[in-house]
């Protein structure tokens, strides 16, 4: 039986091995093959300018050119051969809190790119891929980028290409940050950083210091929408609105983003907010290692309260009041004690010796800003400025809020004409005071004024755009409201740089122009200046505090 059974085996296994070759003698193989040998490339560092590992700055220049060998030969710009380039980003570290992006930065053999990516270590990878194969060869090389925007300059405007969004450029130099000894300025940093620009259009960009410790504060960035809070050190989005309060109102309709007091006093400081015509105060304690660990409590209240004014008194420093405000709809001003969520009326005003009654102004605030008052300096007892209207009449008030109390019966320190002294008053665009001396500067159109209201001369032209389809929309003088931070040295070009920004609607494009003044009278240094290019509308400008 056994027998029987192998024998068939064998039978079968003949007859299926005559049946294989039958068919393999049939088959035609038709098949067109190009055998080739094996290209080679290769990916070569030795002899170029390619180092082994970069440490740079965020947004500085990265530059590559490695030298590329096809089958022996190297590679040139004008050399055909079958490859593809591609250049990639990514984290070097993996795990939670990784960022995992790989962002592709070129195409080239040459690499030229800004690194854009936040502070970290990462991997610069270059790919080359033979078409003819898809066979693939790689480059790695580690770049450390380091994102410490330590001081500098803030610029905040609206976006010329994205009309009804914000975004926060900075400038660096000699002027703007102790110890600089190079010029850069950097833009769109939001939208770079975040993915998106900032929604709404800008009111106003500030650096509070809660923290002497680098990393611990950070900047608010305050529009028509909304505000959030960036980290210091690297524009990285880390509170939004609804962060800055116990509970925050369903409405987000800011007006004013602001500081009060001079930051000496500690726990008697406050973050300050306008919102929904209601106002919002945060108190904080100046620390030299703690950050920010309060926020905004419940709003202000009074009786028959107006429209309040997109401003508040920024640098008392007295204890007596914790927030003044200005009520449009009343033309009166109005105070809250610390931690007080009431607005109450000042004291009765002796208008023998006030130059106005802070109960009853009769006026509209129009612009402000702190300026010289009782003492000047680093002790930072500054007066407010505030240009007011009244029907086509134009005035320079002046509110003494740093050593009066409520019951103080001259809160009104100076009050001047300024229709037949200024020109183009009544066209005025934005406005600064001087800390130090007794002018304050005003644009209209294209012009920078020089007021020196004691003199009660007729303001003077101090500068004018090289263009004059330039609008000026924003002048700021180099000061900071923190006392210590004054007395400490770290304002750079404190009281003698002006910011003047510009707007050219036919171009569609913003300026930034830098010059020292003198700190006395307002006069120009022209001999020499900065000048940057700014992709918007610039609406605020303001010095980024820095423990340098």
């Amino acid at each position: 039986m056994k027998t029987k059974t192998f024998a068939n085996i064998r039978v079968r296994a003949a007859v299926a091995a005559l049946a294989s070759v039958l068919v393999t003698a049939c088959y035609e193989d038709k098949g067109n093959y190009d055998y080739h040998d094996l290209d080679k490339v290769s990916i070569d560092t030795v002899g170029t300018d390619v180092q082994p590992e970069y440490a740079v700055m965020r947004f500085d220049t990265l530059e590559l050119s490695p030298d590329v060998y096809f089958n022996g030969q190297k590679v040139t710009d004008d050399t055909d051969v079958p490859l593809d380039y591609q250049w990639t980003i990514f984290s070097a570290v993996s795990g939670t809190g990784a960022n995992a992006v790989i962002d592709t930065i070129g195409h080239q053999r040459r690499l030229k790119t800004v690194v854009s990516r936040t502070g970290g270590n990462y991997l610069v990878q270059l790919v080359v891929t033979n078409r003819r194969d898809n066979i693939r060869s790689f480059l790695r090389i580690p770049v450390s980028v380091s994102e410490v925007f330590d001081g500098g300059w803030m610029v905040f405007y609206e976006r010329a290409d994205v009309p009804g969004t914000s975004d926060l450029a900075l400038i660096y130099n000699p002027w703007t940050k102790l110890h600089a000894n190079y010029n850069r300025s950097y833009t769109n940093l939001y939208e770079t950083t975040n993915g998106t620009p900032l929604e709404g259009s800008p009111v106003r960009c500030l650096d509070i210091a809660v923290s002497l410790a680098s990393g611990n504060n950070y900047v608010g960035l305050c529009t028509d929408k909304t505000l959030v809070g960036v980290s210091e050190n690297g524009i990285l989005k880390a509170l939004s609105f609804a962060d800055f309060f116990h509970a925050a109102p369903s409405e987000e309709a800011p007006v004013w983003y602001g500081e009060h007091g001079s930051g000496v006093m500690s726990g008697q400081s406050s973050e300050v907010l306008i919102n929904g015509n209601k106002v919002y105060t945060n108190t904080y304690s100046f620390s030299a290692s703690e950050g920010r660990n309060t926020r905004f409590g419940v709003a202000k209240f009074a009786d028959g309260i107006g429209t309040l004014a997109p401003w508040n008194a920024e640098v008392p420093n007295t204890l007596n009041y914790g927030i003044v405000v200005y009520d449009q709809t009343y033309h009166r001003f109005r105070y809250a004690a610390y931690n007080d969520a009431r607005l109450q009326e000042f004291g009765e005003q002796d208008l023998s010796t006030a130059a106005f009654d802070v109960n009853n102004t009769g006026m509209e605030l129009l612009m402000a800003d702190w300026g010289r008052g009782t003492s000047q300096a680093v002790s930072l007892r500054p007066y407010d400025y505030l240009v007011m209207a009244r029907g086509s009449e134009r005035f320079l008030a002046v509110a003494n809020f740093a050593t009066t109390n409520p019951e103080s019966t001259n809160i009104g320190v100076g009050l001047y004409a300024m229709n037949d002294l200024c020109p183009d008053v009544a066209d005025i665009t934005s406005f600064a005071a001087s800390h130090v001396g007794s002018f304050v500067y005003y644009s209209a159109g294209s012009r920078l004024y020089d007021f020196a209201y004691d003199s009660q001369q007729p303001a003077s032209i101090v500068w004018e755009a090289p263009d004059s389809e330039e609008e000026i929309t924003c002048v700021r003088i180099m000061k900071y409201y923190h006392g210590t931070i004054y007395g400490y040295g770290l304002v750079p070009k404190a009281d003698n740089l002006v910011h003047i920004a510009t707007w050219n609607e036919t171009k569609r494009e913003g300026r930034v122009y830098q010059y020292l003044i003198n700190p006395a009278s307002g006069i120009l240094n022209t001999d020499s200046h900065y000048e940057y290019s700014v992709p918007g509308r610039v609406k605020d400008m303001a010095w980024k505090f820095s423990m340098q």
